[in-house]
């Protein structure tokens, strides 16, 4: 079992970045929530009522292939999502989104050992 790092770079419409990150297994079989890396907070405590206008994910050490990063209300309803570049293979880019963050707003990684 090896460990599986995931990070996402949101970038807002008040010009702040954040970059949240999990530190999970390839074996998991639940989302890994990604926490702010300065603070620890999750998505809505550290961004609450800015939009996410662009996000860019990166994974390393995967066994199995990134299902991406999907950013989810309090309801767990999704809200958008980002594919997650394997860094050995690619660099990652800047995707748009249109995310309105609120309290208890999160930000998850999927992998394929979760949908399998």
């Amino acid at each position: 079992m090896s460990n599986t790092y995931i990070s996402v770079m949101c970038y807002t419409n008040q010009g702040q970045s954040r970059v949240f990150a999990v530190d999970a297994t390839d074996s998991t079989s639940t989302y890994g929530e990604l926490v702010d890396v300065i603070t620890g907070n999750s998505l809505g405590d550290s961004l609450q009522g800015q939009t996410i206008v662009k996000a860019m994910a990166s994974c390393e050490n995967f066994l199995y292939s990134p299902g991406g990063i999907v950013f989810t209300d309090n309801q767990n309803n999704c809200l958008g999502s980002v594919g997650a570049s394997q860094v050995e293979q690619s660099q990652p880019q800047w995707q748009p989104v249109s995310i309105n963050v609120q309290l208890n707003y999160k930000v998850k990684a999927l992998t394929q050992a979760s949908v399998a």
